[in-house]
């Protein structure tokens, strides 16, 4: 029987969520096709996930009822953290509650006294909620402007540049070849918040330096299961004594309750897929290409800049207009404004690897009979 949903559809926003999530998800009881969210490799209602989650939970019970530096490190929180390692290539990694606290996590133990640090302008709120507030040194650069980034840069000693590895919403990446050529020869480090670059950039779907192809001991990365991993929770791979330093002096670590068995089951058989299905990388970028190159054969502007967000060249009023239209014909394509609540409001659009052409081509014949309208 379905809801009814006219509420939601006169607005903006839509129906709850009341089945799995895919390139098709059930939305208040209703089906809709699906170019929102983070599910970037089609993951969240893979088999193998839902069986982990539910093995795990079989075998552990809903919680691990208490903190990692206590008793509530569980041999499958090992597991995953070796699983993470392998597939960063790295010697250990360190999980957590929520990929968000990733940034307050890494800051703990990699801002020295002194430190200038040196933020993006439109760096996810996670990581301005990181920057310490006792610090004066804190200091915004234009987004992906390697120019002012090296005049603000030029009179500092040493500190940390922080950056989204991919945007969240429009998808453009942060030059990260540039902004390491710029700190080249200065005490930086360089923060990537790679969020929505893990599992779909690089050779190995290792983010956005792999996909720059750079490998340094001054890139530190926080990532995240919850995207294309289709899970949940944060993590962070190093070498093994960076790890350690991590779990020692971070106090949102040691005073979280770890992730609870069904995520950790889930998110243990996500990284197997990621690693065993170099495919799904693949069929994201593809299905992207392919949306974009539809898109701007009906006249839409669209840019794509390798990830699993298409940006849409709309302004703000026709955007929300589209919104409604693709929510009255089942199709979701959310209107946002970011990375605050005063930014200017547009559409995110993202693909998947479940999507078909199929799927793709009625998003675009949708889209295309308003603007002709």
């Amino acid at each position: 029987m379905k809801n009814d949903n006219s509420s939601f559809k006169n607005s903006i926003r839509c129906p709850p969520v009341t089945g799995k999530i895919g390139p098709r998800g059930e939305f208040g009881g209703e089906e809709y096709l699906y170019f929102a969210g983070n599910n970037y490799l089609d993951l969240a209602r893979r088999t193998e996930l839902i069986e982990g989650a539910t093995k795990a939970v079989s075998n552990y019970g809903a919680s691990f009822g208490a903190g990692r530096t206590t008793t509530g490190t569980a041999d499958i929180h090992l597991k995953l953290e070796r699983k993470l390692a392998e597939f960063k290539g790295t010697e250990d990694a360190i999980i957590f509650p929520s990929g968000y606290l990733g940034n307050q996590i890494m800051l703990s133990g990699l801002i020295r006294d002194g430190d200038t640090l040196l933020y993006d302008g439109w760096a996810h709120p996670s990581i301005i909620e990181a920057l310490p507030q006792s610090s004066e040194n804190v200091i915004e650069f234009n987004h992906n402007d390697i120019d002012d980034l090296r005049k603000k840069i030029e009179p500092e000693k040493h500190g940390i540049v922080l950056v989204n590895g991919v945007d969240p919403s429009v998808g453009d990446l942060a030059p990260l070849d540039q902004i390491m050529k710029t700190t080249e020869g200065k005490d930086f480090r360089v923060l990537v918040d790679d969020a929505h670059g893990t599992g779909v950039l690089g050779a190995n779907g290792r983010g956005t330096p792999e996909h720059f192809d750079i490998t340094s001991d001054r890139i530190f990365q926080t990532e995240t299961m919850s995207k294309a991993f289709g899970s949940y929770g944060g993590f962070i791979s190093g070498s093994h004594d960076f790890i350690e330093k991590l779990r020692g002096v971070s106090t949102t670590y040691r005073g979280s309750t770890p992730l609870p068995p069904a995520v950790v089951g889930a998110s243990i058989a996500a990284v197997k897929v990621a690693m065993k299905e170099p495919q799904l990388r693949n069929r994201v970028k593809e299905n992207a290409q392919y949306l974009v190159n539809k898109l701007k054969f009906s006249n839409v502007k669209a840019d794509w800049y390798g990830s699993g967000i298409v940006n849409l060249d709309i302004s703000e009023r026709p955007s929300k207009v589209i919104s409604n239209h693709l929510l009255e014909k089942n199709i979701i394509v959310p209107y946002i404004h970011y990375p605050d609540s005063d930014s200017p409001g547009k559409l995110r659009l993202t693909v998947s690897a479940g999507h078909s052409k199929e799927d793709i081509d009625f998003l675009v014949d949708t889209i295309s009979e308003l603007f002709e309208e």
